[in-house]
């Protein structure tokens, strides 16, 4: 880590010198591309080389492919001796965080205050000061940059070819482009892309096409409704409920009215229900606009029930209550009173 920010720091200027001459990257500065006159360009072969960073192009002027680690340090110790203002072999606090400051750094849309650039050279000068001197002595300095050449110097004969460099410069190539392709992956966990949508619903759709002809007649789509009876239709909407839900959706699909709904017709509806699902326009369905999505349909679906559903028959009106009679005396029966013998 250490490495690192030393390294990113001490390019900072050999950055902004690339920018300010407008050279490409790999072309020497000051040096038009190389081209023979009067003769045309053969087509590349095979895939463009790798482009040779612009320091090793800027370090090897006498055009030999190879830069020896002398020079290379030479090269990279530039800014050291930039910053190092008294000449005295070390760099103090204040003089490091001149970096923060043009022409090392600007201030830039978005990009870190002018305070929040030194407040990280102050923590990168702390990792960088190993015997907590107080300053950043040039042997400190120059340890990690020997460091990098090692990297660099593969066969260990203490030069950099051409070849050694293009290889580690795909090397880096790779390892970045798996990084964001890891890191993109991270990003899309739960979500669902357009292509995604459609493969889900065209496999949808090939276990309703039973004769395998690419294409889903109205009888192949009736058997979404599912059982028409039997202990599999149980708990379900009745059948022909379910048959016209099924036919407003074969209809919307169907969009040239031919009975018959096509590969294109599938793909122009996922289309149509991605579009409206992607609330964010971001290219990408995640769960929450899945969510809203199918509430809005299953809101729709029970408004559709309601007006197929026969309305309830009004209850009967209730009987008139008859009138009560009161039960006539039985012939001989004893008068009201106190039982015969008591009296």
């Amino acid at each position: 880590m250490r490495a690192i920010i030393l390294l990113c720091l001490l390019a900072l200027p050999v950055a902004a010198h690339a920018q300010t001459t407008g050279q490409p990257a790999g072309q020497p500065t000051g040096q038009p591309p190389s081209q023979p006159t009067g003769q045309a360009t053969a087509p590349p072969a095979g895939p463009a080389p790798i482009p040779l960073p612009p320091w090793f192009i800027e370090i090897d002027t006498a055009k030999k492919g190879e830069v020896a680690r002398a020079d290379f340090l030479k090269y990279r110790m530039k800014s050291f001796d930039d910053l190092d203002l008294n000449k005295d072999g070390k760099i103090s606090l204040e003089e490091f965080l001149k970096l923060a400051e043009p022409p090392h750094s600007s201030d830039q849309p978005g990009g870190p205050s002018l305070e929040d650039r030194r407040n990280r050279l102050r923590a990168a000068f702390q990792n960088l000061d190993l015997n907590s001197s107080g300053f950043i002595e040039r042997a400190e300095a120059e340890a990690p940059i020997q460091s990098e050449f090692n990297q660099f110097d593969t066969d260990r004969d203490n030069k950099i070819t051409e070849p050694e460099i293009r290889l580690i410069m795909q090397r880096l190539q790779q390892r970045q482009m798996a990084e964001r392709q890891q890191a993109e992956a991270e990003r899309r966990k739960g979500l669902v892309a357009l292509n995604e949508l459609m493969d889900m619903q065209m496999r949808d759709a090939d276990k309703l096409d039973k004769n395998n002809d690419g294409k889903i007649s109205q009888q192949e789509y009736l058997l979404a409704a599912g059982p028409a009876d039997g202990a599999q239709s149980e708990g379900l909407l009745p059948y022909d409920i379910r048959k016209k839900l099924v036919m407003i959706k074969f209809n919307d699909i169907d969009s040239n009215k031919d009975g018959i709904i096509d590969r294109p017709e599938l793909t122009a509806y996922a289309l149509k229900e991605f579009l409206e699902t992607d609330l964010n326009k971001d290219r990408f369905l995640d769960q929450e606009e899945v969510k809203k999505f199918q509430e809005a349909e299953a809101a729709k679906t029970q408004e559709l029930i309601k007006k197929m559903m026969p309305p309830p028959a009004p209850p009967a009106p209730p009987k008139p209550a008859q009138p009560q009679r009161a039960p006539a005396p039985q012939q001989g029966a004893p008068p009201t009173g106190l039982p015969q013998g008591t009296r």
